[in-house]
């Protein structure tokens, strides 16, 4: 992919990331506050805010970018089309695989349905090695309930026989 499309990538992926971080901090004023320990606002703020500075420094690099490139006219080969419209339509597979994990969350549980949505994302977006699905699966969500049951005391969805 040419340094100019890319550019242009950078530039609009930034945007949409900053316009969601915003939003996302907006809506954690809803959250309930809770005065003992860590209130559920904290986190999820400060992961907005690093995600709108992340974002931030993506769209001052795609413009530093086209200003780099600026009389030069941008050019797509077949073969990156084809690539670009591989990964939205994974992306947009993602985003539906999202909405049933939070659905489904709810009858397996946390510890359940993690590692089947982190399994699926590998599976999408080609990895092949079956045991590297397994581990990432099972490490990832053995250290992320770690980090919110045992370290952040956040109640996590259960499955009912357990």
């Amino acid at each position: 992919m040419s340094d100019k499309v890319t550019a242009r990538s950078d530039v609009i992926v930034g945007l949409i990331l900053l316009g969601l971080a915003i939003l996302f901090f907006a809506l954690s004023f809803t959250l309930p506050v809770r005065r003992a320990g860590l209130s559920p606002t904290t986190f999820p703020r400060f992961v907005t805010i690093v995600m709108a500075l992340l974002a931030s420094g993506l769209v001052v690099q795609g413009v530093r970018k086209q200003r780099a490139f600026a009389g030069e006219p941008a050019h797509r080969t077949p073969e990156e089309t084809d690539r670009r419209r591989q990964f939205a339509f994974r992306f947009l597979l993602l985003a539906v695989l999202g909405i049933g994990y939070t659905q489904v969350i709810r009858l397996l549980g946390f510890v359940v349905a993690t590692p089947l949505m982190m399994a699926g994302t590998m599976i999408l977006f080609d990895e092949k090695k079956w045991y590297r699905i397994i581990l990432v699966a099972v490490i990832s969500t053995a250290v992320l309930y770690g980090l919110f049951r045992i370290v952040f005391r956040v109640p996590l969805p259960r499955f009912d026989l357990w």
